[in-house]
């Protein structure tokens, strides 16, 4: 199966790597306990509900994100014998398993640069979760982004140097340092423009979080702003997400969630339809601002949501 050891690509940083090649099916591990290494220095999460493992028959090798009911976004270099995705916070003990249909790589995936580092997934039903939010604006170097936290999610080693706790999804909160194209990391290194950086000793993404989400609070709500592309060989302090803002909806992302689900008013375009959210569930991923029931969504917006905990 494929190699849970999908992040550590730093060549492009110039900075030291590990590359593995095909691994035996991953072992549960129960290590959820806060630790320096801890994601990497993050903590267990019950929340996020569509963020999912991705993988196949024998298990899970990457993170994804349920973007529209039948829609994962994950890391192009994740792309290949993608199955199924499963639900809840452990990847061993899922609370449901849905069968992929297609995975679709971006066009302009480059495997050296780790460039355009998307795939699409199509799911055969409906994920019975709310959609993420898509970031429907533009990441640049101001502060607006360069400072505040970005939430990060997967279900990746907790631990890059003794390669355990995978399996269970953490969360960990890191600021960005820089939006691409720029030269950034511990040595000379360019980054490209379709990627973000972030340096922050003792906390990271990990092999097996690949895929997974960054997110950043726009407007009060946490919006889906890249995926997990790749860090540094014992994920202790950098990391590169590939950026899945406005650019990349409108090139890529949107064009497939239009194909795959043309027939959902529902589905995530950048148009709210309020008629598809009945009792406090907003399933329309465009609609989540200001919505202060218990949809799973936190919007930090509202004086009083419980979803913010």
């Amino acid at each position: 199966m494929k190699s849970l050891v999908t992040v550590a690509k730093l060549a492009a940083l110039a900075l030291p790597i590990v590359v593995l090649g095909c691994a035996s099916a991953p072992q549960e591990s129960d290590d959820t306990t806060a630790s320096a290494d801890q994601i990497v220095g993050g903590t267990a999460d019950r929340g996020h509900t569509y963020v999912v493992a991705v993988g196949d028959a024998n298990g899970a090798f990457c993170t994804g994100t349920v973007i529209s009911r039948r829609v994962v976004v994950t890391a192009g270099h994740c792309f290949g014998g993608i199955t199924r995705v499963f639900f809840g916070s452990s990847a061993f003990r899922p609370t449901r398993a849905i069968n992929v249909v297609s995975e679709i790589r971006h066009p302009g995936y480059n495997d050296t640069t780790l460039a355009n580092d998307l795939t699409v997934l199509q799911l055969a039903s409906d994920a019975l979760v709310q959609p993420a939010p898509l970031l429907r604006e533009t990441l640049k170097n101001t502060a607006d982004f360069i400072g505040p936290s970005f939430t990060f999610v997967g279900y990746g080693l907790s631990n890059g140097r003794t390669q355990s706790g995978f399996g269970t999804k953490r969360v960990v909160q890191i600021p960005i340092a820089a939006v691409g194209p720029a030269r950034v990391g511990g040595t000379a290194g360019t980054l490209d423009a379709t990627q973000f950086y972030y340096r922050t000793p003792g906390k990271n993404t990990c092999n097996g979080d690949s895929g997974g989400p960054a997110f950043v609070v726009r407007k009060g709500v946490e919006t889906h702003a890249g995926v997990t592309s790749f860090g540094d060989a014992t994920c202790v302090a950098d990391g590169v997400q590939q950026r899945t803002d406005l650019p990349a909806i409108t090139s890529f992302i949107q064009p497939l969630i239009d194909r795959f689900e043309g027939g959902n008013a529902c589905r995530s375009d950048g148009t709210c339809n309020e008629s598809c959210n009945t009792g406090g569930q907003v399933m329309d991923p465009d609609c989540h601002v200001n919505h202060c029931a218990a949809d799973g969504i936190c919007s930090r917006a509202c004086t009083a949501d419980p979803d913010c905990r």
